[in-house]
């Protein structure tokens, strides 16, 4: 009894430690003050202000879209990654070639940025969006292959591969047919998370965003200089509740995809 009450108040302190911060700066988001300081009352303007904020819902949008584009690119390439990790399990420097598409995740974001903003300079490529994108879709890489891995070690569709083959389908026609569908779940699991993590990204895109280019992140740590005010708490608390609906049908679909296995 006495180590179940311990693991009990551990976790429960671990979940305050956590979330408690998240609670205040909820409750001070519809504070009527213009500093976290003290409870004046009640109010939604700062969301109102929040939407009206051109600026901010440029940034908004910029992040929106390169965290689409970096999980696109991401999910092409991490299916066809995933698919030649395990269909092709004989091919020369497989296990190298496992360990780089993980590497991201080892790899200090800050040594990251300042690798690809050298890379970059040097090889003549203008700092612009389709570079910045490329550059998140490296970041989301590990996650979409990962998700896309598991579900093709899953799914055993070797078998359905090879009879569609030997029904006269290419392996490309399998492959796109047969293999594309089933693996569906995995690539929209995938690239929520892939999404997520561009979206949130500041370091890549403190270090490679060129001029005229500025997404959410890098336009709260502008307005976070100024001090926090109810707006910025108002912007958090969107993003927070964005991501748990995120994560939510994310889980959601890891169910589904559970019981497309079993059955």
């Amino acid at each position: 009894m006495k180590k179940g009450r311990g693991l009990a108040l551990y976790c429960a302190g671990l979940y305050a430690f956590l979330y408690i911060p998240l609670a205040v700066m909820t409750v001070f988001s519809f504070n009527n003050a213009h500093r976290n300081v003290v409870w004046l009352g009640f109010t939604l303007k700062w969301y109102a202000r929040l939407w009206k904020d051109a600026d901010l819902m440029n940034a908004m949008l910029t992040s929106v879209e390169l965290a689409a584009a970096a999980a696109a690119i991401a999910a092409v390439l991490g299916v066809l990654a995933s698919y030649a990790l395990t269909r092709h399990k004989n091919f020369h420097g497989r296990e190298g070639y496992a360990a780089l598409l993980d590497a991201p995740l080892m790899i200090p974001e800050v040594a990251l940025g300042v690798g690809l903003l050298s890379f970059l300079v040097r090889a003549g490529f203008e700092l612009n969006f389709g570079a910045l994108a490329c550059a998140h879709a490296l970041i989301c890489l590990p996650y979409s292959v990962g998700a896309a891995r598991a579900r093709l070690k899953s799914i055993g569709g070797e078998r359905l591969e090879e009879a569609a083959m030997d029904l006269g389908a290419s392996e490309w026609a399998a492959f796109v047919k047969v293999t594309l569908p089933l693996l569906a779940p995995a690539i929209v699991s995938g690239s929520l998370l892939a999404f997520t993590v561009s979206f949130e990204d500041f370091v890549t895109s403190f270090f490679l965003a060129g001029i005229g280019i500025v997404t959410l992140p890098i336009k709260i740590y502008a307005m976070m200089k100024f001090g926090v005010t109810p707006e910025i708490n108002a912007l958090s608390v969107v993003l927070l509740a964005a991501t748990f609906i995120l994560l939510g049908l994310n889980a959601w679909l890891a169910v589904r995809t559970g019981e497309a296995t079993r059955l």
